[in-house]
């Protein structure tokens, strides 16, 4: 059946919707559960939304910030205290309140080693 012959049958049976006999329009809405139910979702999906935003912010910051680091030891080379007024004394800040000691992990607090990055 062409195109056509399909909308033109479409349009000419829309009129008025009627219900079987035998429905009541209170058995084929979806109700106040149905509501809460598209109202839960909805808000699910707005949250979900959010937290990805500021998870990719962080991830974006963050390799933003290790741009700069990566730049600014380029300019200062390996041997300098790195730039003047910055408090970079050379020290990262860890989870287990101190540097790992020269075996490379840290004991203290149960840290992985790897550095606190503030999160």
């Amino acid at each position: 059946m062409p195109l056509i012959q399909i909308l033109a049958a479409v349009a000419a049976g829309a009129g008025e919707p009627t219900l079987r006999p035998g429905l009541d329009a209170d058995q084929v809405s979806p109700g106040p559960w149905g509501f809460f139910f598209t109202f839960a979702l909805a808000a699910v999906v707005v949250f979900l939304v959010w937290d990805m935003t500021r998870r990719i912010r962080r991830v974006r910051y963050r390799s933003q910030v290790d741009e700069n680091l990566a730049a600014d030891a380029r300019q200062t080379g390996p041997g300098s205290a790195g730039p003047a007024g910055a408090g970079n004394s050379g020290t990262e800040h860890y989870a287990g309140g101190e540097a790992p000691a020269a075996g490379g992990t840290s004991e203290a607090g149960g840290g992985s080693g790897r550095p606190d990055r503030g999160d």
